[in-house]
């Protein structure tokens, strides 16, 4: 039975390893590191306004650095990626396929 439970270990320690989650970017604006969780207020106030929005998914694109969106839902960021990646949604769909 102990057999068992080491493999089903693996796999979730291996689901996690590379779930989407892996792929998401990070944001920073003047010294601070922007996650997931940010209300708008508070991203607005730490970054500025964004380069663009489309309903719920905002893109800052610093210079020299990937373009960044930022997906809410109810006003808090659920997602930070960087545009070009492969799990990126598409901007007319403000949680897409995401997890």
């Amino acid at each position: 039975m102990m057999h068992f439970k080491c493999g089903s270990m693996m796999l979730l320690i291996l689901v996690s390893v590379m779930s989407p989650s892996v792929y998401a970017a990070s944001l920073e604006c003047n010294g601070n590191i922007i996650s997931a969780g940010i209300t708008e207020e508070d991203l607005l106030n730490a970054c500025g306004e964004p380069t663009s929005r489309n309903g719920a998914n905002w893109v800052y694109h610093k210079a020299g650095a990937i373009p960044v969106m930022v997906t809410f839902g109810n006003g808090v960021a659920m997602f930070i990626r960087d545009v070009n990646s492969e799990d990126s949604v598409s901007p007319s769909a403000p949680f897409g396929d995401h997890p």
